[in-house]
């Protein structure tokens, strides 16, 4: 895989997949399609630096997620934060937004910063930091969008806005940037070794990434309640639900 043309049929090949049976693993994939497309017309309309540069870090970026998939599909082990999102996929306690940010939290606060510092190793890390930062831009059109979906999944989504006391484009915004700083600190981190992909370091960020994971899923008592009316109110089925997010 070398072109953002194969990630996009990939992820389209697993969507499809997901609502063949009616997976929940789809809710993030749907995400992660939306943004790489962003991504891709962001290349093509000369918004980064270096496009090339761009691509080739979004297609060892998208390798991290499709490895961790095909590694949860025939029951082998992979990164402990993509374990404990696929394995909360399962079950049908969560909501659709908690099944984002769980995606989120394993690919980009761990994988999109392994994928950088393998695109830029060493010293050559700094130079993708312009770029790096566009990526932001580029799927800020996507963030209200988002919430839009959520809000049509769930009418009192607004709850949760209001029981994490966020701002402006609330939750969805506020995971995805927050996400992104960390994930550029792990590539500064990992760029000097000579395999940012695997070793202590990146066993140490993926403990740390595993235990935010399980906050995700388990946070403390108001919280809890907001999310469990939030999935009370949830109306639709699991494909309905993956149509709406692809329709951002």
């Amino acid at each position: 895989m070398t072109t953002i043309a194969e990630v996009l049929k990939r992820l389209e090949e697993i969507v499809a997949w997901a609502k063949e049976h009616h997976s929940q693993s789809g809710y993030f994939a749907c995400l992660y399609y939306k943004m790489t497309k962003a991504v891709d017309e962001g290349i093509k309309n000369g918004v980064f630096e270096d496009g090339p540069r761009m691509e080739r870090l979004d297609v060892l970026f998208a390798q991290r997620y499709f490895e961790a998939f095909e590694a949860w599909q025939n029951g082998q082990k992979t990164t402990g934060a993509w374990a404990i999102a696929f394995e909360a996929t399962q079950q049908s306690d969560y909501t659709v937004l908690q099944h984002l940010l769980m995606g989120i939290n394993a690919h980009i606060n761990l994988d999109l910063g392994i994928a950088a510092a393998q695109t830029c190793p060493g010293q050559a890390i700094k130079q993708l930091e312009q770029d790096f930062e566009r990526i932001n831009e580029v799927i800020a059109t996507l963030v209200n969008r988002v919430q839009d979906s959520l809000s049509v999944i769930c009418p009192p989504f607004w709850l949760l806005d209001w029981a994490l006391k966020t701002e402006d484009e609330g939750i969805a915004n506020f995971s995805i940037q927050i996400a992104r700083t960390a994930a550029w600190k792990t590539a500064q981190s990992l760029a000097p070794l000579p395999d940012p992909s695997t070793g202590p370091e990146v066993n140490k960020i993926d403990h740390r990434i595993s235990r935010l994971g399980h906050l995700l899923l388990h946070p403390g008592k108001i919280l809890s309640l907001v999310l469990w009316l939030v999935r009370k109110f949830e109306t639709g089925t699991v494909r309905q639900k993956m149509d709406a997010l692809l329709a951002i």
